[in-house]
């Protein structure tokens, strides 16, 4: 791996980051044995708060609880995917066990547009395998 001499004068690297992270080779993939729960604790806490809006919403259950649930659902789940792991570096699931979000290419966080596609990519992924 070699290291990328003007990373050391970037304003947007934060004071002390060791050489040693800044390198840009390749990136390696975190196991599934750290992925899993950081995907599972991201949905669990997207349903919470989306179960609790709904709940707010509609007390019986009828189609506003579902219609509400989802569409709350879909906000905590952008907003937490892309804005908080945009400032933050990592979702709540990610940092709980240890990982980053990197940039494969630079090695620095993402983008707001790459989250966001990323984010509208799972989200269309989903829809089209749980459609017939």
């Amino acid at each position: 791996m070699e290291i990328d001499p003007t990373l050391d004068d970037a304003p947007d690297i934060p004071w002390p980051v060791r050489r040693r992270l800044l390198r840009t080779g390749p990136i390696r993939r975190a196991s599934w044995q750290r992925r899993v729960p950081a995907v599972s604790v991201d949905l669990v806490l997207h349903f919470i708060v989306a179960a609790v809006v709904a709940a707010e919403v509609d007390v019986e259950g009828g189609i506003a609880y579902f219609v509400t649930l989802v569409a709350t659902y879909l906000v905590a789940s952008f907003g937490h995917r892309v804005f908080l792991q945009r400032w933050w570096g990592a979702t709540i699931g990610r940092l709980l066990v240890g990982l980053r979000c990197a940039d494969p290419q630079t090695g620095r966080p993402p983008t707001l547009r790459r989250l966001a596609f990323g984010w509208l990519y799972g989200l269309l992924a989903t829809i089209a395998a749980v459609l017939p």
